[in-house]
């Protein structure tokens, strides 16, 4: 090995120390600086100062050689012996040269230091905060709902974490959320899976952790490093919220949060409400009702008012709410049996304008006199057209199967070559409907002319998830414009149902023609917000939208009430309850062919139905 010289050596440690920052360089300067000084202070007196008599004491020689160096006008004045002014010079050119390196390191400091505020590196220092970690297009759609669940705080904190650059991410939240209220938003930019940058988030005194990453793969890594540093930090109040969007990843992105973490299964929620959404046209804007900090949600309360009584008798008590459900032993159970009573510490779960303590009235008297038998009515087999392929399509083929009787048809259309027909369910895996998969040019008036004509039951508007979210949105308009002309031609009313991923592009539809819309970015958003907000509210949203569990229905009103006579909503819900369900609301069909969907009604007065009205309940099956 080549021996390393002296003068190699000496340079290397330069290097490594000036590479250490504005503090090394300012400590190197100012060694510098008192060297030359003490040198020159020295010197001048063993010169005999300015006059040549030793007069002036060491103190106050290195002081003035001290103001030469950071003084250059002091040099003009100066008189003396020449070596004295030699010194004097020499000390006052080095001085220069310092001064000069210390302003523009200083300089280099004060902008390293603004870029790095710019960027967002530096701690917060806040408590009972939320972190968003991630940021897309559903970021602002969170930071909306955050702000309306956060109207009644005075200073709420929701802090972004994501790779992009902070004003960029300030700029775009500005322009996407109108009003964010009390609520502040401080953005930092690092990688959602780093500890580091996690922790400039405060991860310890956090309430709550919404990761909102697009890739599968990192929101399981960004679990993981949130769930180690929350233990680390001994913080057990704050969870994880997350949402997966490929099934085969939910399982390992349950390991990774434990207990610390609540994950949504962004797939089977979407396809789900796709799905109820083209045999109901409205359940769309039933759950978004429902989700939104706006107007009546959920709430869960323990009143000893209601202990001793059933869900049915607590319905027909409240004059402006709706209660759906009880939580015993920190465990839902929506739409109760009617055998089932209210115990000390069981808490209620209702549908209410605010969350002010309920209060019981007198028990409303029901017209049973109007309560009609259930029609024997057998459903017709489902035959439903999907326009547009996404990866989705698997979930939703699952689901339709689940509600669809036997003989159903499901006809997927879509460009040649984007059908990946290996990720479509096996024919054992489907029961209950054939799928009928057609690789065509949906985008083609003829082309689509011939798909309405088989005779849909009802026709759902997939978006592409290989483009852009707005060239998405823009394909499903222009879809939609073609069919909205071809219904107007043929007179057909066949329910429409739409997945759009911008909020601000649904206004643009809902200038045509359509029966529903799924903004998938706003339910996942709302969803998400709502379990940060509380938690116990993720295993009720769960059991809504469960198979399984008793979930939301539209049903005929003339299955529970003779129509074209007045009827109140009290009567409404206990005819519901003969059949174990749970009225929530009501679908009125307008003179227009649109409707009108009330749930929780304000007014609990008279109103006359008719047979193409629907009554909202919570119903097992």
């Amino acid at each position: 090995m080549k021996k390393v010289s002296a003068w190699q050596k000496l340079r290397y440690r330069f290097d490594n120390l000036m590479s250490k920052g504005t503090k090394s360089l300012l400590l190197l300067l100012a060694v510098i600086t008192a060297i030359v000084v003490v040198i020159g202070g020295l010197l001048a007196v063993a010169l005999g100062g300015a006059d040549g008599t030793g007069a002036d004491s060491t103190g106050h020689s290195i002081w003035f050689t001290l103001m030469h160096a950071i003084n250059t006008g002091v040099l003009a004045k100066e008189e003396g012996t020449v070596p004295y002014l030699i010194v004097m010079t020499i000390v006052t050119l080095v001085g220069i040269f310092i001064t000069s390196f210390l302003i523009g390191t200083i300089s280099n400091g004060i902008k390293d230091k603004v870029t790095d505020l710019q960027r967002g590196k530096s701690r917060v220092i806040e408590e009972g905060h939320v972190v968003i970690i991630g940021f897309n297009d559903n970021t602002a759609s969170v930071i909306e709902e955050l702000a309306i669940a956060n109207e009644n705080q005075s200073d709420a904190v929701a802090v972004v974490l994501a790779e992009e650059d902070k004003l960029k991410m300030e700029e775009a939240i500005s322009d996407r959320v109108s009003n964010t209220g009390h609520l502040r938003v401080v953005c930092r930019s690092g990688r959602p899976d780093s500890p580091s940058d996690l922790q400039v988030c405060s991860l310890e005194t956090c309430k709550s952790i919404i990761v909102n990453l697009d890739d599968d793969f990192m929101t399981v890594k960004t679990i993981l490093t949130c769930r180690k540093l929350l233990d680390e930090y001994h913080n057990d109040k704050a969870f994880i919220i997350a949402t997966i969007r490929d099934r085969e990843v939910l399982h390992p992105a349950k390991i990774a949060g434990g207990e610390r973490a609540e994950i949504l299964n962004f797939q089977k929620t979407i396809a789900r409400l796709m799905v109820q959404s083209g045999r109901h046209p409205g359940m769309s804007e039933i759950l978004t009702e429902l989700l939104s900090f706006e107007g009546d949600e959920i709430y869960v309360e323990e009143n000893p008012s209601v202990t001793g009584l059933s869900l049915h008798e607590i319905n027909l008590r409240l004059p402006h709410s709706t209660a759906i459900g009880m939580v015993r032993n920190h465990t839902p159970i929506l739409n109760c049996d009617a055998d089932t009573v209210f115990e000390p510490g069981d808490q209620l779960i209702r549908i209410d304008l605010d969350d002010d303590a309920i209060h019981l009235q007198e028990r409303a008297v029901v017209d049973d006199s109007v309560f009609e038998k259930e029609p024997n009515i057998q459903e017709e087999p489902h035959k439903l057209l999907v326009l547009g392929y996404t990866d989705m399509l698997k979930q939703i083929l699952i689901e339709e199967d689940s509600y669809a009787v036997p003989g159903s048809k499901v006809i997927i259309a879509a460009e040649p070559g984007r059908i990946d027909t290996d990720s479509l369910p096996a024919g054992e895996e489907l029961e209950n409907i054939e799928v009928d998969v057609r690789e065509c040019s949906i985008f083609k008036r003829d082309v689509l002319e011939a798909l309405v004509a088989e005779g849909p039951s009802s026709i759902m508007l997939m978006s592409d998830t290989e483009l852009t979210e707005e060239e998405a949105d823009a394909r499903t308009l222009m879809l939609q414009l073609h069919l909205t002309d071809i219904a107007g031609e043929i007179g057909s009313d066949i329910p429409l149902t739409i997945e759009m991923n911008s909020a601000r592009n649904q206004r643009l539809s809902q200038m045509m023609r359509a029966t529903d819309f799924v903004v998938s970015s706003s339910i996942t958003a709302k969803m998400m917000v709502q379990i940060a907000e509380q938690r116990h509210n993720k295993a009720i949203l769960e059991d809504l939208l469960s198979e399984g569990g008793s979930t939301i229905y539209m049903k005929p009103v003339s299955r529970y009430v003779t129509t074209g006579k007045p009827v109140d909503f009290y009567t409404l819900g206990a005819s519901a309850a003969r059949y174990s369900e749970t009225a929530i609301g009501y679908k009125k069909l307008n003179d227009d062919g649109t409707f009108t969907i009330e749930v929780n009604p304000r007014s609990r007065e008279k109103e006359t139905f008719s047979p193409q009205d629907d009554l909202i309940v919570i119903a097992k099956h």
